[in-house]
């Protein structure tokens, strides 16, 4: 790909000019595909190395993601749109001419313009990932292959929907239990920090006696007091460097997700979402028709959680040496005996794919279950702790009130 600018004069007189990207190496070849549809171009020029890699990094800043939710509908748009009889090139610019985002039709004008240079849609479709991801390339890759493009383009669609539900569902379900952790921490510490000072400070002024408990929590209120700032830049501290070192290093990242794995209830909405995508994806693989060991490393690639990454791997090297494909699963001893029966029965009866989307359809009720019920089962939890928590400042605060009343109705 080669960035041009150019000026040019379309046929109803109006001069325009930019920066466009083609799939040519050399002016002639760019100024012919310009002046397809009667334009006259008064410059053509190639950016050298310098401008085109600076204008491919604006670009990029300039790119918004594309929702889950956005890339089914433009997908099945296009899939409807064939199905009617429309050709590739029209029904990307109608999809891409309703989105409302000049960013994403400029993109898809790119794709049209190396599929009108000669390349498939597959091809020009690979260079913008954030648009079509890795499954779907192999998706229209095989409707290209057999003619089915509408179909593969439909199946993609309704895998995204899928997908972005078991997302969905994964978010709501720890979306909860950290919201009540959080808040209840910011409530400590408000209460160490602001209130318990202030009672603190009174007792001191009426010389009242402190009992052990309280003298600790007077200690911990100065503490807070004294290094609130540094412990919030601490934390932050914290927070940001386990987020860097889990997007930028794979040995933290999959110690993180092991401990995850092992932690009761995010271990089970983990389990269930991952378990629910890798059964999803590779029902369709299969389906679509790609063999085996392909899916296997398109899965590999395509799962984050890095555990699972490491046992579809281990999944893999099985097959390769000839073990079946439940014997493989089995192998690893992370996934459960369920669905290794379930794939050996499909894997016996040539019914992988649907037995692999009965799955997917399992673990996505289960995880809306999990969702439902989420609530319930944190409640008991933070009751306690917030209820243990509370009443030992509340201890600590009413025993020298009541030593205080004491003696004044000794007196």
């Amino acid at each position: 790909m080669s960035y041009f600018r150019y000026k040019l004069m379309e046929l109803t007189g109006q001069i325009t000019s930019g920066v466009i990207s083609l799939p040519y190496k050399d002016v002639m070849s760019a100024t012919l595909h310009l002046e397809r549809g009667d334009n006259t171009t008064i410059y053509v020029k190639r950016l050298g190395i310098v401008a085109s890699f600076l204008f491919r990094l604006v670009s990029m800043r300039l790119r918004r993601s594309v929702p889950r939710t956005f890339q089914a509908e433009f997908f099945s748009n296009i899939s409807l749109m064939l199905r009617s009889g429309m050709t590739l090139i029209t029904a990307l610019e109608e999809a891409a001419g309703t989105s409302g985002r000049p960013d994403f039709e400029g993109d898809i004008s790119d794709i049209i313009t190396n599929i009108q240079g000669g390349a498939t849609f597959s091809e020009a479709a690979d260079r913008y990932r954030y648009i079509f991801p890795k499954t779907v390339i192999y998706l229209i890759r095989i409707g290209e292959e057999t003619g089915k493009l509408d179909e593969m383009l439909k199946d993609a669609s309704e895998h995204l929907k899928r997908v972005q539900g078991i997302i969905s569902d994964t978010k709501q379900a720890l979306l909860y239990p950290s919201f009540v952790f959080i808040t209840m921490g910011g409530g400590v510490i408000f209460w160490f920090y602001y209130v318990v000072p202030k009672i603190l400070s009174l007792f001191k002024e009426m010389d009242v006696t402190l009992p052990t408990i309280t003298v600790l929590l007077l200690k911990i209120s100065e503490f807070v007091q004294n290094h609130f700032l540094s412990m919030i830049l601490g934390l932050a501290l914290v927070i940001v460097i386990i987020v860097t070192s889990y997007k930028g290093n794979r040995r933290v990242k999959r110690t993180i997700d092991a401990l995850l794995l092992k932690l009761p209830l995010s271990g089970t909405i983990i389990s269930a979402s991952t378990m629910a995508f890798i059964t999803e994806y590779f029902s369709l693989l299969i389906r679509a028709g790609i063999d085996i060991l392909q899916s296997m490393t398109i899965l590999k690639e395509s799962i984050k959680n890095e555990v699972y990454r490491e046992k579809l791997g281990e999944v893999r090297e099985g097959l390769t040496r000839g073990e079946g494909i439940a014997d493989s699963f089995r192998a690893t001893l992370i996934f459960p005996l369920f669905v290794i029966r379930m794939i050996n029965i499909g894997e016996v009866s040539g019914t992988l794919s649907d037995q692999l989307a009965y799955i997917a359809e399992d673990y996505k009720n289960k995880l809306t279950v999990l969702v439902a019920t989420i609530g319930k089962m944190i409640e008991p939890i933070v009751l306690i702790i917030a209820g243990a928590m509370f009443a030992i400042i509340l201890i600590g605060l009413f025993l020298p009130i009541y030593d205080l009343v004491s003696r004044v109705a000794g007196r």
